[in-house]
């Protein structure tokens, strides 16, 4: 290896090297990533922490978990009725019924739309108010797509509200 100093080769700052060489790349240290590094497979081939990534994890190591490994949350899923009646409200009852709401929404809306539809037909048959019943059939479509829309919206809503909740019972049951 050559000095530093050499013109050949660009200067390295210090502080990035082993304890013997201070212009050394850092060393990785077993078992963990370094950072920026893409989540999928260990060095092991393995993820961290799981049987197969070998003496940092697994029956061979014995089980360590660092506080940046993930580590699934072993929930039971219950029904709606069990939903229904957990006391502690571990299990919420909207995120499964909100499909239920959509699809009655829909069923609804589609109602109404072919409810206003043939009152626009029955107004455009009157001799002197033909022009609102063309006016209502123009606008059916269009109301009944911003029921649709202000709808899912809502429901979409609900649902991203849940999934944060959710998200964070699993932030707070990793620490």
């Amino acid at each position: 290896m050559t000095h530093p100093s050499n013109p050949g080769h660009p200067p390295r700052p210090p502080g990035h090297g082993s304890q013997g060489d201070p212009y050394a790349p850092p060393q990785p240290v077993p078992g963990q990533r370094p950072p920026n590094y893409p989540p999928g497979p260990g060095p092991q081939g393995g993820f961290l922490g799981s049987p197969q990534s070998g003496p940092q994890g697994g029956p061979q190591g014995g089980p360590q978990r660092g506080p940046q490994e993930w580590a699934p949350v072993e929930r039971s899923d219950k029904g709606l009725i069990g939903a229904l009646l957990d006391a502690n409200f571990n299990h919420l009852v909207t995120p499964k019924l909100v499909k239920l709401f959509y699809v009655v929404a829909l069923l609804l809306i589609s109602l109404q739309c072919l409810f206003d539809l043939g009152l626009g037909l029955w107004v455009t048959t009157w001799d002197d108010f033909w022009a609102w019943g063309v006016v209502v059939l123009i606008a059916t479509p269009l109301v009944c797509l911003l029921e649709l829309l202000l709808v899912r919206i809502f429901l979409e809503a609900v649902v991203v509200r849940f999934k944060t909740a959710e998200h964070l019972r699993v932030i707070k049951d990793k620490i």
